[in-house]
C-alpha cells in the first residue's frame, strides 16, 4: 500500500507557512564574541545518528548492492518476513522476537529500505523476489520458508511462492494488498488512487531533500510522529533515525509508491489463482482503510478488499480466513499475538507434514 500517511504533515511542518510557528527551531541566543559556538556539520550530526543505530543484521552484497536481513531464534522452517510499502524490517520487530521462540526468524530491507543500498533497477515483482532469493541464499538460509507478508509485501510473498514453489511450505499474510484492487474496483477509484500516491510521493521526496540537508538530524522531534510508538524502544528510536538520516528511505518510499500500479499489472499478468497446496492463513484487518475521500466510494474500495483476501485464502486447499477484529492495518503491531499465533500454526503444520 502507499507510504504513510504522516509524511504528510510533516511536510506542511517543513513549509515556510508554518517555520515561523515553530515547528523547526532554526535560531538561538547571539553567543558571545569571545565565545563563539562550534556547531556540528549536517554531515556530522547524521554520521553521529548512523552510529548510535547500525543494522541489527549482517549487509551482503546482492548484485552490488547492499542488503540487510536480521535472523533471530533457530529452527526449521525458517520464517521469512517481508514488509509493506514505506517499512522496513523494524515493522515486525513485536512479531519477530515472539516467532524466534520456536523457529529461526529473518527480516529483511528491501533495496532502498532500511539499511539496504538503493537498487540500480526498477522497482519490479520480479526485481524485488529475485533480490530476496539472493539475499537468502548468500546468507546461508535453506528452505523450506514460511513466508509472512504485510500489504504490498503479500503481493510479493505470493508472487515468491509463485516463482520458487518447491522452496515454500507455508504462507501467512497480513492484511494483504492485492494486484486486482485497480481492475476491480474501476477506472475512478484508479484515477483517485493514482492522483493520491503522486502528490505523496512529491510530498516524500520534499522530506528526503530535507533528510539530506540535516533538517532531521537537528531536530529530530521532526520525525517522531513517523516512528510508531507500538514498537520496542530501540527499534522506535531506530526507525526514526533512519528517517533522519537516509535521505533513500525517503525517495524510495516515494518510489515504490508510484510504481505499485506497475508492478500489480506484472503479477496479474501471472494469474496466480493457485498457490501450492501449502498451509495458508490470510488475515485481515477489522478497521476500514482510507482508501477515497467518498465516503460511499470507500465502503465499496473496503468491500472489495476484504472479498480479494478471502479469495486469497482459497488459493491453497490449505486456506484459513481470519478478521482481526481490533486492528487497524498494521496488525502486526495492533494484536502480534494473533499474527505470531498464526504463523505457530503453519510452522507446527509444516513440521508434522499436515
Amino acid at each position: 500500500m502507499p507510504c504513510n500517511y504522516k509524511a504528510v504533515i510533516l511536510v506542511f511542518c517543513l513549509s515556510g507557512l508554518l517555520l515561523g510557528a515553530g515547528c523547526i527551531n532554526t535560531g538561538s541566543s547571539p553567543a558571545p564574541v569571545s565565545a563563539p559556538i562550534q556547531t556540528p556539520s549536517p554531515e556530522d550530526l547524521m554520521q553521529h545518528i548512523r552510529a548510535e543505530y547500525p543494522a541489527p543484521g549482517m549487509l551482503y552484497d546482492v548484485n552490488g548492492t547492499r542488503m540487510h536481513i536480521r535472523c533471530q531464534g533457530e529452527g526449521s522452517p525458517a520464517v521469512i518476513m517481508e514488509a509493506g510499502s514505506g517499512d522496513c524490517s523494524l515493522s515486525w520487530a513485536l512479531v519477530q522476537q515472539n516467532v524466534s521462540k520456536f523457529t529461526r526468524v529473518c527480516t529483511y530491507d528491501r533495496q532502498g529500505y532500511g539499511w539496504s543500498d538503493p537498487g540500480p533497477g526498477p522497482v519490479t515483482a520480479r526485481n524485488v523476489t529475485g533480490s530476496l532469493h539472493t539475499l537468502l541464499s548468500m546468507a546461508n538460509i535453506t528452505p523450506p520458508y514460511v513466508l509472512v507478508g504485510h500489504s504490498l509485501g503479500g503481493v510479493y510473498m505470493r508472487y515468491y511462492a509463485h516463482r520458487y514453489p518447491d522452496e515454500v511450505r507455508g504462507m501467512v499474510l497480513v492484511d494483504p494488498g492485492s494486484e486486482w484492487q485497480m481492475a476491480r474496483t474501476g477506472e475512478n477509484f484508479t484515477r483517485e488512487m493514482k492522483a493520491a500516491v503522486a502528490v505523496r510521493a512529491s510530498l516524500l521526496r520534499q522530506m528526503g531533500w530535507e533528510s539530506a540537508k540535516g533538517t532531521f538530524a537537528r531536530n529530530l522531534s521532526l520525525v517522531e510522529k513517523y516512528s510508531d510508538p507500538r514498537l520496542p524502544s530501540w527499534e522506535y528510536h531506530a526507525f526514526r533515525a533512519l528517517w533522519a538520516t537516509e535521505p533513500w528511505f525517503w525517495y524510495s518510499c516515494a518510489t515504490e509508491g508510484e510504481r505499485a500500479f506497475q508492478v500489480w499489472d506484472e503479477v496479474s499478468r501471472e494469474n496466480i489463482t493457485t498457490l501450492i497446496n501449502i498451509p495458508l492463513v490470510v488475515i485481515s484487518s477489522g478497521q476500514e482503510m482510507g482508501f477515497s475521500a467518498d465516503p460511499a466510494g470507500n465502503t465499496y474500495a473496503n468491500e472489495v478488499f476484504r472479498t480479494l483476501q478471502k479469495e486469497m485464502a482459497t488459493e491453497s486447499p490449505q486456506g484459513m480466513y481470519l478478521i482481526a477484529h481490533n486492528s487497524s492495518h498494521y496488525i502486526q503491531l495492533d494484536e502480534p499475538e494473533l499474527v505470531t499465533g498464526s504463523i505457530r500454526t503453519v510452522v507446527d503444520d509444516v513440521r508434522s507434514g499436515r
